[in-house]
Protein backbone atom coordinates (compact mmCIF):
# COMPACT_ATOMS: atom_id res chain seq x y z
CA UNK A 1 0.00 0.00 0.00
CA UNK A 2 1.14 3.34 -0.58
CA UNK A 3 0.64 4.52 2.51
CA UNK A 4 2.94 2.47 4.18
CA UNK A 5 5.17 3.79 1.46
CA UNK A 6 4.88 7.02 2.71
CA UNK A 7 5.09 5.92 6.29
CA UNK A 8 8.58 4.49 5.85
CA UNK A 9 9.95 7.44 3.97
CA UNK A 10 8.55 10.04 6.83
CA UNK A 11 10.44 7.51 9.45
CA UNK A 12 13.62 8.33 7.26
CA UNK A 13 13.15 11.52 6.74
CA UNK A 14 12.38 12.34 10.50
CA UNK A 15 15.22 10.16 11.43
CA UNK A 16 17.53 12.21 8.81
CA UNK A 17 15.62 16.14 10.29
CA UNK A 18 16.45 14.32 14.09
CA UNK A 19 20.39 14.14 12.78
CA UNK A 20 20.74 17.52 11.46
CA UNK A 21 19.01 19.11 14.98
CA UNK A 22 21.78 17.76 16.95
CA UNK A 23 24.05 18.54 13.95
CA UNK A 24 22.64 22.47 14.37
CA UNK A 25 22.90 22.02 18.62
CA UNK A 26 26.96 21.11 17.94
CA UNK A 27 27.11 23.94 15.09
CA UNK A 28 25.59 26.46 17.72
CA UNK A 29 28.91 24.76 20.62
CA UNK A 30 30.86 25.34 17.73
CA UNK A 31 30.43 28.69 17.54
CA UNK A 32 30.33 29.14 21.23
CA UNK A 33 33.57 27.71 21.42
CA UNK A 34 35.43 29.90 19.06
CA UNK A 35 37.35 27.01 17.60
CA UNK A 36 38.19 28.02 13.51
CA UNK A 37 38.14 24.37 12.11
CA UNK A 38 35.41 23.16 14.34
CA UNK A 39 33.51 26.05 12.79
CA UNK A 40 34.83 25.34 9.46
CA UNK A 41 34.23 21.62 9.59
CA UNK A 42 30.38 21.86 10.83
CA UNK A 43 29.25 24.65 8.34
CA UNK A 44 30.57 22.71 5.51
CA UNK A 45 28.88 19.41 6.92
CA UNK A 46 25.54 21.57 7.48
CA UNK A 47 25.89 23.17 3.45
CA UNK A 48 25.91 19.04 2.69
CA UNK A 49 22.78 18.58 4.77
CA UNK A 50 20.91 21.08 3.33
CA UNK A 51 21.29 20.25 0.01
CA UNK A 52 20.30 16.51 1.36
CA UNK A 53 17.09 18.24 2.83
CA UNK A 54 16.08 20.02 0.05
CA UNK A 55 15.80 16.35 -1.97
CA UNK A 56 14.50 14.60 0.67
CA UNK A 57 11.64 17.46 0.76
CA UNK A 58 11.21 17.31 -2.79
CA UNK A 59 10.29 13.21 -2.39
CA UNK A 60 8.31 13.96 0.61
CA UNK A 61 6.31 15.97 -1.54
CA UNK A 62 6.02 12.67 -3.98
CA UNK A 63 5.64 10.18 -1.80
CA UNK A 64 2.71 12.07 0.03
CA UNK A 65 1.32 12.67 -3.78
CA UNK A 66 1.39 8.98 -4.50
CA UNK A 67 -0.25 8.03 -1.38
CA UNK A 68 -2.85 10.26 -2.62
CA UNK A 69 -2.52 12.83 0.63
CA UNK A 70 -1.28 15.61 -2.23
CA UNK A 71 -1.62 18.74 -0.60
CA UNK A 72 -2.53 17.68 2.97
CA UNK A 73 -0.88 18.89 6.24
CA UNK A 74 -0.10 16.40 8.62
CA UNK A 75 -3.19 17.01 10.66
CA UNK A 76 -5.21 17.10 7.49
CA UNK A 77 -3.58 13.48 7.17
CA UNK A 78 -4.14 12.42 10.30
CA UNK A 79 -7.78 13.01 10.36
CA UNK A 80 -8.36 10.62 7.49
CA UNK A 81 -7.03 7.83 9.25
CA UNK A 82 -8.11 5.58 12.03
CA UNK A 83 -6.81 3.56 14.68
CA UNK A 84 -3.47 2.25 14.83
CA UNK A 85 -2.29 4.14 11.69
CA UNK A 86 -3.91 7.65 13.36
CA UNK A 87 -1.83 6.72 16.29
CA UNK A 88 1.24 5.87 14.51
CA UNK A 89 1.41 9.05 11.89
CA UNK A 90 0.84 11.11 14.82
CA UNK A 91 3.38 9.95 16.69
CA UNK A 92 5.98 10.00 13.99
CA UNK A 93 4.65 13.70 13.06
CA UNK A 94 5.24 15.13 16.28
CA UNK A 95 9.08 13.46 15.94
CA UNK A 96 8.82 15.39 12.79
CA UNK A 97 7.76 18.58 14.31
CA UNK A 98 10.05 18.24 17.19
CA UNK A 99 12.84 18.07 14.97
CA UNK A 100 11.98 21.18 13.08
CA UNK A 101 11.38 22.90 16.06
CA UNK A 102 15.17 21.92 17.39
CA UNK A 103 16.44 22.56 13.68
CA UNK A 104 15.27 26.18 14.18
CA UNK A 105 16.00 26.77 17.54
CA UNK A 106 19.46 26.04 17.55
CA UNK A 107 19.98 27.61 14.21
CA UNK A 108 18.39 31.00 15.31
CA UNK A 109 20.67 30.80 18.36
CA UNK A 110 23.66 30.21 16.07
CA UNK A 111 22.65 33.17 14.03
CA UNK A 112 22.05 35.61 16.76
CA UNK A 113 25.17 34.90 18.72
CA UNK A 114 27.42 34.97 14.93
CA UNK A 115 25.29 38.67 14.45
CA UNK A 116 26.42 40.03 17.48
CA UNK A 117 29.70 39.00 17.13
CA UNK A 118 29.73 41.10 13.50
CA UNK A 119 28.23 44.02 15.33
CA UNK A 120 30.88 43.91 18.33
CA UNK A 121 33.54 43.41 15.57
CA UNK A 122 31.91 46.65 13.33
CA UNK A 123 31.09 44.24 10.63
CA UNK A 124 27.65 45.43 8.28
CA UNK A 125 25.00 42.99 8.06
CA UNK A 126 24.74 43.72 4.91
CA UNK A 127 27.97 43.30 3.96
CA UNK A 128 28.00 39.32 4.93
CA UNK A 129 25.79 37.78 2.63
CA UNK A 130 25.20 34.58 2.83
CA UNK A 131 27.70 32.41 -0.13
CA UNK A 132 25.03 29.99 -0.86
CA UNK A 133 21.67 29.55 -1.67
CA UNK A 134 18.71 27.16 -0.05
CA UNK A 135 19.38 24.49 -2.80
CA UNK A 136 23.89 24.50 -2.02
CA UNK A 137 24.05 26.70 -5.33
CA UNK A 138 27.01 29.56 -4.43
CA UNK A 139 25.25 33.14 -4.75
CA UNK A 140 26.50 35.75 -7.60
CA UNK A 141 29.16 38.10 -6.49
CA UNK A 142 30.67 36.05 -3.41
CA UNK A 143 34.13 35.00 -3.01
CA UNK A 144 34.91 31.48 -2.95
CA UNK A 145 36.96 31.95 0.53
CA UNK A 146 35.47 29.95 3.40
CA UNK A 147 34.62 33.51 6.01
CA UNK A 148 36.05 32.36 8.77
CA UNK A 149 39.34 31.94 6.76
CA UNK A 150 39.61 35.94 5.69
CA UNK A 151 42.01 38.17 7.43
CA UNK A 152 40.25 40.75 9.64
Amino acid sequence: MQLDTYRAFLEDYTRFLEKMAGDEKEKYAAILSYDVKRINRVVSNQQALNMHLAKMEQQREEEQSKAGLEGLNFQQIIERLEGQQREDFDKLFRRFEQALYDIKYFNGKSMSFAQEGLQLLGVDEEAVAAPYDASGRQREGTQNVPFFETKI
